[in-house]
């Protein structure tokens, strides 16, 4: 398995927080499954497969093929993931709001699902993504995919200051008070509600117990002998059983079920997307 980060071109800062490689053969590495959970996460991606195509399984639904490239909507409920042998990406993970300013579709209409990115931003990604399979190195990936965000640069819809708003929740762990939020946005509450639905797709104090979760639930995928206890403090939930509800809300199932022994060999797809 080999992560890639990249560091992003100090203009992507406005609307990227970053940018990963990601190969894993499955069939070199017998500790590892492909088969994944992907519990809901604040952060929004846009995705490129340049070997095996993922396979996403909703509910008790059957598993479904994508297309090599795909934009994510928010996400309010787990998935499964057929990763395949030979998993090869490209991700690329927006800031709050990111996704709004680029693609212009208010993130409340496209709530738990994801599409072919070339049926919503254009044939343009077909050339992207022919850039990223020919690329022979992943600095030259890199590079193409660099390219392509900086001239998204001029089509962004204006940033406002309900996402520096935002950012400021996400880097507070989802500890920071709706009313701060709003006052720092110069919008009422009820404003800041809607401004919220636009641009982040969920409402505000959901977001925030989103973020809080996903800092969370990453912390423990990258440190699995963490107690839930620790973790609980650590993130500022009131009590255990707070965290047991909103764990259960987002996640499908209890903390309990979630081993210390499967985390050690899972591929921590979640807390790798996330960084």
């Amino acid at each position: 398995m080999q992560l890639t980060a990249f560091v992003s071109h100090p203009a992507l800062l406005e609307y990227v927080e970053s940018i990963h490689v990601i190969e894993i053969k499955f069939s070199l590495v017998e500790s590892l499954s492909p088969i994944y959970t992907f519990v809901p996460t604040h952060t929004r991606f846009l995705c490129f497969y340049l070997n095996d195509r993922v396979k996403v399984k909703k509910s008790d639904g059957e598993f479904e093929s994508r297309a090599r490239s795909i934009i994510i909507g928010p996400q309010l409920t787990p998935v499964t993931l057929d990763l395949g042998s030979d998993h090869y990406c490209v991700i690329v993970s927006l800031k709050p709001c990111g996704m709004y300013r680029l693609l212009g579709i208010p993130l409340k209409e496209i709530i738990d699902r994801d599409y072919d990115a070339r049926l919503v931003i254009g044939s343009e990604i077909d050339d992207v993504l022919e850039q990223l399979q020919a690329a022979p190195t992943n600095a030259l990936k890199n590079e193409a995919i660099q390219k392509y965000l900086l001239g998204k640069l001029q089509h962004l819809k204006p940033a406002v200051a309900f996402d520096q708003a935002m950012i400021q929740l996400v880097k507070g762990m989802g500890n920071l008070s709706m009313d701060f939020l709003a006052s720092q946005s110069s919008l009422s509450v009820r404003q800041f509600e809607r401004k919220s639905l636009e641009r982040i797709g969920l409402p505000p104090k959901l977001y925030a117990r989103m973020v809080r979760f996903t800092h969370a639930y990453n912390y423990k995928e990258r440190n699995p002998a963490v107690s839930w206890s620790e973790i609980v403090y650590r993130f500022g939930y009131f009590d255990q059983m707070h965290f047991i509800r909103d764990f259960k809300f987002f996640a499908g199932f209890t903390p309990s079920l979630l081993k210390e022994d499967n985390l050690k060999v899972s591929v921590k797809f979640n807390s790798i997307a996330d960084k």
